[in-house]
């Protein structure tokens, strides 16, 4: 059995309790700790993510040196070596059926070319089309980059098409272009006033070829491209192609629907492609650029 503790033990400890609660003459209760207030941090800049990726976005990765047919005045980057391919299906969508899988099965025109970059703001290229075997050599510098004060890239590029199969009238025909972008944002807008003196069926021919791209999530990229009829002659076709174009690794791959098949400056700018066209022709094609550091 427990036993109780006397009162006198009791009272005795709750004396002591009360005295330790009250602090003795001469001395001040000590105050508890103060709050730290942790200081307010400067304030930040807000910044909008999506404005500063609009800032340092540029197309000209994704376009390339290529819009669709025409060179864009983007050029090969110092020490690099360009291999471009190209593929027009012979014949029209709308000309094929089940049978040729809509023309895919009708064989096509194609062509290869090489550029190399002099410097970042030179380039040589050669390219080769299976269309009359024509060859087309052409140096393009790059003469603006659109900055501020500078509402363009521009560049120049002169060269000549050789058609090398038999019977071609004036197979050698030199050409010259302004290429010119405007990038707003992720849109560009193209325009590329050209001359060559011969075309199939027109001497010193001039046109003014328009475009348009549009940057996409994931590296896609839409383009347009439209060269007008020429105004010289009656029976030029207006020429067209849309594109969805995507960067993957060193690639661009585009794939492309228009109805024309010509890729050299002599057959594109007169509206008059040997080959023959009509504005409501809907054909495939392909371009695929690939880049080499060397």
């Amino acid at each position: 059995m427990l036993s109780a503790r006397p009162p006198a033990f009791a009272l005795t400890a709750l004396l002591a309790a009360l005295l330790a609660a009250v602090p003795l003459a001469g001395q001040t209760a000590p105050e508890p700790p103060e709050k730290q207030t942790p200081p307010t941090p400067p304030a930040e800049t807000k910044i909008d993510a999506a404005a500063a990726e609009d800032q340092e976005f540029s197309l000209s990765h994704g376009i390339g040196t290529r819009f669709v047919d025409l060179a864009s005045p983007y050029v090969v980057p110092g020490g690099v070596l360009e291999l471009t391919i190209t593929h027009r299906f012979l014949k029209a969508i709308q000309d094929g059926d089940s049978h040729d899988l809509w023309g895919l099965d009708s064989g096509a025109e194609t062509a290869f070319g090489l550029g190399y970059g002099i410097s970042d703001r030179a380039e040589i290229s050669i390219f080769r089309s299976s269309f009359q075997e024509t060859f087309e050599l052409a140096g393009k510098v790059l003469l603006l980059d659109q900055a501020k004060g500078r509402p363009v890239t521009a560049s120049v590029r002169l060269g000549l098409d050789r058609a090398r199969r038999e019977g071609v009238e004036d197979p050698t025909r030199p050409f010259v272009q302004v290429l010119l972008v405007r990038e707003v944002g992720r849109l560009a807008l193209f325009a590329a006033p050209s001359y060559v003196r011969d075309t199939p069926r027109l001497r010193n021919a001039s046109n003014l070829p328009v475009g348009i791209a549009f940057a996409l999530p994931h590296d896609w990229i839409v383009e347009a491209e439209v060269v007008p009829k020429n105004r010289d002659l009656p029976s030029s076709v207006l020429a067209w192609h849309l594109a969805a174009s995507k960067t993957i690794g060193g690639h661009i791959f585009e794939i492309l629907l228009g109805n024309s098949r010509a890729t050299t400056v002599d057959q594109i700018l007169g509206g008059d492609f040997a080959g023959g066209f009509e504005r409501r022709d809907v054909r495939l094609g392909f371009n695929l650029i690939r880049d080499f550091d060397l």
